[in-house]
Order: C-alpha cells, then sequence, then structure tokens
C-alpha cells in the first residue's frame, strides 16, 4: 500500500514539473506537488528501519553490504539516464544545422557542465556545491538519500541502544537550519541533504512507534489520513511546510495496518503497477517531458519554455494543455514501464546476485 500511494506521489511530483494551462497543473494538489518528495524520505526512513534496522544493529548485515544493496538498487537507472542525457548533449555536438534549428544552447554547458555531471555521477549535487543544478534534475534527492543510508547505517551499527535519541536529535537539529535557511522546506541542491535527513529521521521515529504502539486501524483513520494529506498539500506555505513529514508519518501508520477501504483500492493492479515503477517514474519523467516538450514544439497548438527550477512551462488552451497533460502522463508511466524492465530491475537482481 505504501509503495501504491509512493507511485502515485511519484506522478504528482511529475506534474509539478509539467506546468501546463489546464485545470490538472493549475490545480492547488500539483502546484504544491514538490511536497511529496518528503513522502520519499519519511518512507525511505521507516522502510528501512523495518528492513535493515535490526540486522545493521546486530551485525547481520554490514554497512559495506548494505551500502552496496542500495547502490544497486539505486546507481543502474541513475547512470542510465544520465547516458540517455549525454547522448542528446552529442546529438548538439554532431547533429549539424538539423538540430541547431531546434537547439540553440552550445553543448555540455551551462545546466548541462561537465562539472555539474560529475557531481551527479558521484552524488554529489545536494551539498550546495557550486555548479551542482542540472542534468537531472530530480536526482538530488537520490543523492541525498544515499548519503543518508549511510548516516543511518553508521548509526545503527555504532549506536544501536540509543539511535531513537539520535533520530530525534536530527530532526531538531534538521529542522532548526532548514527553518533558518530556506522561507520553507522547498530546498533542493543548495542542502537538500538536510531536508532529506529530516524527513528520514521522522520515517525511523515512525517505524519505533510503530513497533511499539502499533499503526492506526480503520476505515476512519485510512480517511482521515488521506483527507489530510490532499488538505495539507493543496494549502500548505511557508513555515506550515515543515509540518509535511509528520503529516506524512501519519499517513504511513494508517496505511501500514491495511485495514481499511483506501488500502483496498491501493491492492487495485493498476495502483500496484504505479508501486512497481515509482522509482523510474521518478527518475525517467524530465527526460520524457523533456522530449515531448521538443515534439511540441513543432507544432502551434502550444508555447513551451523552462523556467529557472527545470519545470517544463506550457502556454496556450486550457484544453490543449489538459489532453496533452494526460497525454504525457501516459507516455511517462509506458516509458517507466520500459525502464524498470529493461533497466531497473535487471540492474537490482544482477547486485544481489553479485553480493549473493
Amino acid at each position: 500500500m505504501l509503495d501504491a500511494l509512493r507511485g502515485i506521489c511519484a506522478l504528482l511530483v511529475a506534474l509539478y514539473h509539467f506546468q501546463a494551462n489546464g485545470l490538472i497543473a493549475r490545480s492547488l494538489l500539483v502546484q504544491n506537488g514538490w511536497l511529496f518528495v518528503d513522502y520519499f524520505f519519511v518512507l525511505s526512513g521507516f522502510v528501512i528501519a523495518h528492513s535493515y534496522g535490526a540486522r545493521l544493529c546486530d551485525g547481520a548485515v554490514s554497512v559495506g553490504r548494505f551500502m552496496a544493496l542500495r547502490m544497486g538498487r539505486i546507481y543502474p537507472l541513475h547512470i542510465a539516464v544520465l547516458l540517455a542525457f549525454i547522448a542528446l548533449e552529442l546529438l548538439l555536438v554532431f547533429g549539424g544545422d538539423w538540430i541547431a534549428q531546434f537547439v540553440t544552447r552550445e553543448p555540455f554547458t551551462g545546466s548541462r557542465s561537465i562539472g555539474a555531471l560529475l557531481q551527479n555521477i558521484f552524488l554529489l549535487q545536494s551539498f550546495g556545491i557550486e555548479g551542482g543544478r542540472g542534468w537531472n534534475g530530480p536526482a538530488w534527492s537520490i543523492a541525498a538519500e544515499m548519503w543518508t543510508y549511510l548516516l543511518y547505517a553508521v548509526i545503527f551499527v555504532i549506536a544501536r541502544r540509543w539511535f531513537v535519541g539520535i533520530a530525534g536529535l536530527l530532526v531538531l537539529a534538521a529542522g532548526v537550519w532548514l527553518f533558518a535557511n530556506a522561507p520553507d522546506l522547498h530546498v533542493t541542491f543548495e542542502g537538500g541533504i538536510v531536508r532529506c535527513i529530516f524527513g528520514f529521521s521522522v520515517g525511523v521515529l515512525t517505524y519505533k512507534a510503530f513497533r511499539q504502539f502499533g499503526g492506526l486501524h480503520g476505515q476512519l483513520w485510512e480517511a482521515l489520513a488521506i483527507a489530510l494529506v490532499i488538505a495539507f498539500a493543496s494549502f500548505a506555505a511557508g513555515a506550515w511546510t515543515f509540518f509535511a513529514p509528520l503529516v506524512f508519518a501519519l499517513t504511513i501508520m494508517a496505511l501500514a495496518t491495511q485495514s481499511g477501504l483506501v488500502s483496498a483500492l491501493l491492492r487495485r493492479p493498476f495502483f500496484q503497477l504505479l508501486g512497481l515503477i515509482s522509482y523510474s517514474i521518478y527518475m525517467v519523467h524530465v527526460f520524457v517531458q523533456g522530449r515531448l516538450g521538443e515534439l511540441l514544439q513543432m507544432t502551434d497548438l502550444i508555447d513551451i519554455s523552462v523556467d529557472a527550477q527545470g519545470r517544463t512551462l506550457l502556454t496556450g488552451s486550457p484544453w490543449v494543455g489538459n489532453a496533452v497533460t494526460v497525454a504525457m502522463l501516459a507516455l511517462l508511466i509506458g516509458v517507466s514501464w520500459l525502464s524498470y524492465r529493461l533497466v531497473e530491475k535487471p540492474g537490482r537482481d544482477w547486485s544481489r546476485k553479485l553480493l549473493s
């Protein structure tokens, strides 16, 4: 159920990066779609504490093996998407006049610089290092999670009796830093690692609470949790956004019991598919949207630009905007299924076999 919800959240993040002139993209939920990245962080903390916390604490899994398994899960698709972006830059180099009529910028410059590429390869783009923006922008959160995995693996191993207290201190410290350095929770390249630690630590504490006290059982709790998420994500602004990890923690506490109608709905095949390919949706959506935008530029139906945050902006008829948005989602799900089958799953299985 929690993975199915992650798939829905991945689509909402994708919609946030595809700002068409229409009812879908202009809805309050989509305009605040960036908040759903924090669901990924909280859920990751919950899942890692559940799957690896005890095994790291008692030495059944080493820090090295744990990190190798996480790299095998994250890295193959990350590198594959980077290679796809590199191929586009090489097309600019060798495409000649034909490609020049559609793209006027110089290859391997600006947001596609070599420096930014190196930061992406080594997962450093969430530390605020100069020149780290660019290439596959959403991958900043994947980079932040990898370093947070390492932090918590070490905590579980060397401070096994005190990890709950340490997680609480990290929530406090990260929250104070974020509040002092950002008007809201929307920090990415310039310190996104702290935002990740904030949400991940809340997830670890949520798992501890779930194990000790049980979840929130029943249809009412599930309905209230989903209603709270929708209302919060639609209207939260400024300092209120700092409560996002707590809202998502409550949602996890309710849905983890799988005891209501929402869980029954999320067990449907389509939502299970979204959960299965959620990582692929998140990692490939900017690439897919960019290529769709380039195709649309060949028509007179819609005007396209890219804003400072790397979002695709589409202006024109709202009816066309809604139709293009739906087409984008269908294309994204299809490409994500292919990337899952051809890259993500084989890469994960190969790494597990290598480590067995």
